[in-house]
């Protein structure tokens, strides 16, 4: 069907063995992504490179639901395609990919007692190459190149937070922060300038979510 698949596996210490039991049955491919994949064996990481098939860890919801820590280094040693997502903001409570490169460097980090083990610029590649890599969408987004769609975003480095900084990759990875955001690019329709969102009106969007809720409390007799 050449239908991209992603599933939600191995997430909890209760269902491991679960990316065993695909390979078991042929199921792991280039095209199937697996999110989380916290408990695993070294057989199946092996598995996954193998087969080509990618991971993506949601670092912020693997902390928030007690799932465990991604093993980051492993994956990387094995020659698993890595990206990084938030999964759903309803338990990370953002979408800040500044706060996802962050917590997935510190927890590789402190599960190999060495600061250096997953450096910024490689953190940068999860969040951006490679994480489009896992999405199978990389000769589209993921880099700036000629023939790529323009997705990008301009970040103000005279903000007090960024303007000590001489590495790039360190400024982005272990400092920056959504508020530092000055323009978002996507497929080269600007959604942001100077700061402020253009697409949306802001009040407008909040003002019907906030109904919308009401509405599902109401109807659910949840008050």
């Amino acid at each position: 069907m050449a239908l991209p698949i992603s599933i939600h596996v191995s997430n909890a210490r209760a269902r491991a063995g679960q990316i065993a039991a695909l390979a078991k049955e042929n199921l792991l491919a280039r095209d199937v992504q697996c999110i989380h994949a916290i408990w695993v064996t070294p057989e199946e990481i092996r598995a996954l490179a193998s087969a080509g098939t990618p991971v993506s860890f949601s670092p912020y919801t693997e902390l928030r639901i007690g799932f465990g820590f991604p093993q980051t280094g492993e994956f990387l040693a094995a020659g698993v395609i890595v990206g990084l997502s938030v999964d759903t903001t309803a338990l990370s409570g953002n979408a800040d990919m500044f706060a996802i490169m962050k917590a997935i460097q510190n927890i590789e980090n402190s599960r190999s007692e060495n600061e250096f083990k997953l450096p910024a610029r490689r953190v940068l590649e999860l969040a951006t190459i490679e994480g489009a890599r896992s999405m199978g969408v990389d000769d589209r987004v993921g880099s700036l190149k000629a023939g790529k769609r323009a997705d990008l975003i301009m970040v103000n480095t005279r903000e007090l937070n960024l303007g000590v900084f001489s590495e790039p990759a360190h400024m982005l990875v272990e400092a920056a922060q959504p508020a530092n955001v000055d323009t978002v690019m996507v497929d080269g329709r600007i959604l942001k300038r100077r700061g402020r969102l253009t697409a949306i009106d802001v009040e407008q969007t909040v003002s019907e979510a906030s109904s919308a809720l009401a509405g599902v409390r109401k109807r659910a007799g949840w008050w």
